[in-house]
């Protein structure tokens, strides 16, 4: 007598042909995932033609220059928000290098004048020596790491406020403008007060869109790009008329993949 077929019963073919297609298809999904999170170019093998390097571009400068005014901040009562007599103190303080505007402090009923600041800095990568002469003409395979170490010298008569640095096209003017991201902001710094070259750090996190946006750049060098630094320094009744200069140094590292 035949013994009764079981549908549901794996022949021993079967089973290592079923094992087969399960191992295989987790080795192609470990793969994969290895590729997509470590950068390799080959799978079950780690790649040895990829070499990580870690370099600097040239410092770049942020100078802001308030001119040469002396004396004091003239003292304007105000009652409510919008008070034209404040937009009157604006045009006295007229701070060069930025455009003020007059506010009404409620609270104090005095006028203030709050001062809008930017600059830029263009930087095309393959027009700087350092990267000609670590990337050179090399494909960047991945980008690791994005630190920009700044320092400053605040020889003004204004309190730097909190200030914020982004990234953006060439052709940017606002922080406003389209493809125009945040990196960072820089705290403030007092009047009279000077950081060392390189002695701060700001980290550009990974995956955020300006860490995206250097690494375009990165491999891209050609295309050139700026950074801009933005601030308000705002001056009361009573303070120094905005006058001196302001230095920001800012210096970009990166560590990237190279192939070998």
């Amino acid at each position: 007598m035949k013994p009764k077929h079981n549908p549901t019963t794996l022949t021993t073919p079967t089973v290592h042909s079923f094992r087969r297609t399960l191992l295989k298809g987790t080795l192609g999904l470990a793969c994969a995932v290895t590729v997509s999170s470590l950068g390799l170019t080959a799978c079950g093998l780690i790649s040895t033609n990829i070499l990580d390097k870690t370099f600097e571009l040239s410092t770049q400068k942020f100078s802001l220059d308030f001119g040469t005014t002396t004396g004091k901040v003239p003292t304007v009562a105000c009652t409510v928000a919008g008070d034209p007599k404040c937009s009157a103190l604006a045009t006295q303080v007229s701070a060069a290098g930025g455009t003020a505007t007059g506010i009404c402090d409620t609270t104090a009923k005095s006028c203030s004048a709050e001062i809008a600041v930017t600059k830029s800095y263009p930087v095309t990568l393959s027009n700087d020596p350092t990267f000609v002469q670590t990337v050179g003409s090399k494909a960047i395979s991945i980008v690791k790491a994005i630190e920009l170490n700044y320092g400053a010298n605040n020889a003004s008569t204004v309190n730097l406020p909190e200030m914020e640095l982004y990234i953006g096209p060439e052709t940017a003017k606002t922080p406003t403008d389209k493809d125009v991201y945040l990196i960072d902001k820089i705290p403030a710094i007092a009047k009279g007060t000077v950081v060392a070259d390189k002695s701060r750090k700001i980290i550009v996190q990974a995956g955020s869109p300006a860490f995206e946006r250097f690494s375009y750049y990165l491999s891209n060098p050609k295309v050139p790009f700026l950074l801009m630094l933005s601030g308000k320094p705002t001056v009361k009744a009573g303070d120094d008329l905005p006058s001196g200069k302001v230095d920001v140094t800012i210096t970009p590292a990166f560590t990237v993949g190279l192939p070998l």
